[in-house]
């Protein structure tokens, strides 16, 4: 998740994942903690340089950081052309990089070419996002309990281990009109099933109307809002009612969280995604955020591990 010269968080669309690492059994791991409304960090070392702060977006088909690490490292752009990336709204212009190492979790990942975006994110924001051309090469696992990320190779034992953990099919689906492709999967929201976009980039749970009228929150009984403020139109929309319901029970095989709060909007991510001609939902980590996850990118399953909790 990116900002926006408006501090408009943006949603960064997936391309088409890496091929997986057969290299090692087991690439790594480290530490990762909970910061930026909910949001999954990690530690990441540029050309031995770091550690810089990076969101862990399963949403984002490229490794991104912003103008001041560039500098920091001295790294030049690889190319005068732009690169494309996929926002929440539109397409960003990014310009190109190909340092020598991205460090994480006990590997050097070496030969990709990043985005460098402006720096126009505040003081103490996050430095880039890992993103799917790193993490889709391994079975990626987030332990809640020890607050660890690892990345293993979805072949070995310890991958398989986790096959008995309850788990979600997630489908990779192209979009008609773009060359890029996301992670869906089907949730249950009041007992209703609901295609869901998976976006570990994202701070909350986000429905369209057609989601929410299936739960009976009909868009007629919300008009007299009027439209978003203006300072978060771009996200929500221009003229559709936004509103917070709470009480919904959200749905995974073998999960259920209760008395959830959702935000529900005809938001313009929906047509840019091509979800806006049916019920249709992202989902991130202020759901799952207290729950152990693993994913099989490659497999295309999402597990569902034991949830830390809180009131103890």
């Amino acid at each position: 998740m990116l900002r926006t010269p408006a501090r408009i968080l943006l949603v960064l669309a997936a391309l088409l994942f890496a091929a997986p690492a057969r290299a090692t059994t087991v690439a790594g791991e480290q530490s990762y903690h909970i910061a930026y409304s909910d949001r999954l960090v990690t530690d990441v070392f540029v050309n031995g340089r770091g550690p810089f702060t990076f969101l862990i977006d399963t949403a984002s088909s490229r490794t991104v950081i912003f103008e001041h690490v560039r500098k920091a490292i001295g790294l030049g752009y690889s190319s005068p052309d732009p690169i494309t990336v996929y926002g929440i709204n539109d397409a960003v212009s990014a310009r190109a990089a190909r340092p020598d190492t991205i460090h994480v979790a006990g590997i050097d990942v070496k030969g990709i070419t990043i985005g460098v975006l402006p720096d126009i994110a505040q003081r103490g924001d996050p430095d880039g996002v890992l993103g799917t051309d790193i993490l889709a090469r391994y079975f990626v696992v987030l332990d809640r309990k020890t607050m660890k990320l690892r990345l293993l190779n979805r072949d070995s034992d310890q991958a398989r281990a986790y096959a008995n953990w309850s788990s979600v099919p997630l489908q990779l689906r192209p979009l008609k009109t773009l060359p890029v492709q996301f992670w869906f999967m089907t949730v249950r929201y009041n007992d209703h099933p609901v295609s869901t976009l998976l976006d570990l980039g994202a701070g909350l749970t986000l429905l369209n109307w057609d989601a929410a009228d299936q739960m009976d929150v009909l868009k007629k009984n919300f008009t007299k809002y009027g439209p978003p403020p203006e300072e978060v139109r771009d996200v929500l929309g221009k003229v559709a009612p936004a509103i917070v319901v709470k009480g919904v029970a959200i749905r995974m095989p073998d999960h259920a969280w209760h008395k959830q709060e959702v935000l529900v909007s005809d938001a313009p991510v929906f047509d840019f995604l091509e979800m806006s001609d049916r019920a249709s939902a992202i989902l991130g980590p202020g759901l799952l955020k207290d729950n152990s996850l693993a994913i099989d990118f490659q497999g295309g399953r999402l597990y569902l591990g034991p949830a830390i909790d809180q009131s103890q």
